[in-house]
């Protein structure tokens, strides 16, 4: 390359002077997520748009997802001379600003295996790492030919991973179950439950059936339906302006090369918000009212002012829902512990192959002791590793977790139990207070008095005798449980506890709330008033212990 012979020292300069150079003619062909940009013809373009928006909707049919969508806009920038192109990095895709951006020389085309790796990693959850290789692999020799698309053409190196997956799309045998077994990766489930549920065989036979495959070495291609695409009608030409055109020619650049086109780009047209943005000069760029949500985040992370921060926060969100990371930086500066999972949990929605967001919200979990929530996410966070370190690391952590969990619940229902025996112990503090008020307002009778009995209930009595069996107290309602001596079970109600009155028996005889221990003989006299709802055969008069 040329640059190799310029000085290192001006190296830099020379290719800042090149974007200014490059800077003239450029038009934008748009459709879905991806912008080709040109300084050539229109044709070049528009191809290279109908490539990848069909190798969008064929990467969707084959893990039979529907409108798959990058986090961020692909660009793809196509220089119409060798000279050109040679000053820039070429084939290599690069986070630069708010979007994916590569480089292509004249006839170059589009990786389109790091295109499928970047839709997948986007719309997916975690599969094994040896599972996606070896799809970008049959992904990235997609033929397309106008609105025709065959899958599987053959790479020259052909591994076992590459023949797995063509194996399991391409191949009449397996092509239409595969979305299957990629849909139960996705959810978590090991390779014996996939590939039973996709193809009904197991492993072995799966991958000695592949191990064959590759060996005899031959390989066809399917049909896959192309997406209803006329270039000539649904790609118009858009003019692009020459100060933008310099900002997307840095953006392929690094270092003062590149902060040299948005320098050039300011000086074409004043206050532009990319160019800015570029610079690093990101409120400068948000009051030349900036779109960009890597803008306004990278704001926020600098912003010593938490409210400040956290409005351009929001503003990222609202410009680019889908992005995972001003959730996550939301949630570091929330004090509320029930708001920093719900901002974490959205981020893991977003995010699912992110183990560090999940493990964030593991922790945020735990201290907001929603055991429950934690031990999902640290389950979530070992399917989504990619290393056997990784994942028994996370094991080990969702063991404390549930170690922690049954901890926390026996301290729960020890509180639980002193809660219902201060309950118990009030109420039965009430019922001697009323026992001990009745004594004092009817003073027993002299004893050559006779007793008279006397009745102005109109409700029937009646009486039952067996084994009380417990005593149930909530919420100041009183239910006896009574075993009758043939074996039924009666169950009577005590709405008035003081209103009921205890006989029999040696020492002072009380209901205490709970199982008897053991349970003791008694006979029961009740109003005679069955009450369906309640499952009782009526209320309380009298109990007399035997």
């Amino acid at each position: 390359m040329f640059l190799r012979s310029v000085p290192r020292a001006c190296a830099w300069l020379f290719a800042a002077a090149s974007i200014v150079s490059a800077a003239g003619n450029w038009t934008l062909y748009r459709y879905g997520p991806f912008d080709v940009y040109t300084s050539g013809s229109a044709r070049p373009a528009r191809e290279t748009l109908n490539e990848l928006e069909q190798l969008r909707n064929a990467v969707g049919l084959v893990l039979g997802r529907q409108d798959l969508r990058p986090v961020w806009p692909i660009r793809v920038i196509l220089f119409d001379s060798n000279s050109e192109a040679q000053r820039y990095p070429l084939s290599a895709f690069n986070r630069s600003r708010d979007g994916w951006v590569i480089a292509l020389a004249p006839g170059g085309k589009a990786p389109l295996a790091e295109v499928a790796r970047i839709l997948v990693e986007d719309n997916t959850g975690r599969m094994p790492p040896s599972v996606e290789t070896g799809l970008y692999r049959v992904f990235s020799t997609l033929d397309v030919q106008g609105t025709r698309v065959a899958l599987g053409e053959p790479p020259a190196d052909r591994t076992l991973e590459w023949a797995l997956m063509h194996l399991l799309t391409v191949t009449p045998e397996h092509g239409g179950k595969a979305r299957v077994f990629f849909s139960n990766l996705q959810q978590g489930a090991d390779w014996v439950a996939a590939y039973h549920n996709a193809f009904a065989k197991t492993p072995a036979e799966i991958e000695a059936e592949a191990d064959q495959y590759l060996k005899a070495g031959v390989f066809g291609t399917r049909p896959l339906s192309g997406a209803s695409i006329n270039p000539q009608r649904d790609f118009p030409p858009r003019r692009v302006e020459p100060a933008m055109a310099q900002v997307l020619l840095a953006d392929l650049l690094n270092g003062d090369a590149a902060a040299e086109g948005y320098r050039a780009a300011l000086n074409e047209s004043g206050k532009l918000p990319e160019a800015l943005e570029g610079l690093g000069m990101y409120a400068e760029a948000i009051d030349a009212d900036s779109r960009s949500a890597a803008c306004h985040a990278a704001y926020a992370g600098g912003e010593q002012d938490e409210t400040k921060a956290r409005e351009a926060l929001q503003k990222a969100i609202s410009l680019n829902p889908r992005w995972a990371a001003p959730l996550v930086r939301l949630a570091e500066l929330e004090s509320n512990p029930a708001a920093k999972v719900a901002h974490l949990k959205k981020a893991t929605e977003l995010e699912p192959r992110n183990v560090s967001y999940w493990q964030t919200l593991a922790e945020a979990s735990l201290a907001a002791k929603d055991f429950n929530e934690a031990g999902r996410a640290w389950a979530a966070a070992e399917r989504a590793a990619t290393t056997d370190e990784d994942r028994e690391r996370l094991r080990v952590a969702r063991r404390q977790v549930e170690t922690e969990r049954t901890e926390h619940a026996e301290r729960k229902q020890q509180a639980e139990q002193a809660q219902i025996q201060k309950l118990r112990d009030e109420m039965m503090a009430r019922i001697r207070e009323a026992e001990q008020r009745a004594k004092r307002d009817d003073p027993a009778a002299p004893a050559d008095r006779k007793v008279v009995d006397w009745w102005d209930d109109p409700r029937p009595k009646n009486k039952a005798s067996g084994t009380l069996d417990r005593v149930d107290c909530a919420r100041g309602a009183v239910r006896l449980v009574l075993k009758t001596d043939d074996g039924k079970q009666l169950q009577f109600s005590m709405p008035d506890p003081s209103r009921v009155v205890v006989l029999g028996g040696s020492g002072e005889q009380t209901l205490a709330c709970g199982p008897q221990k053991p349970p003791r003989r008694v006979s029961v006299e009740y109003y005679s008033q069955p009450d369906e709802k309640q499952k009782t055969a009526g209320e309380v008069n009298v109990v007399e212990f035997r």
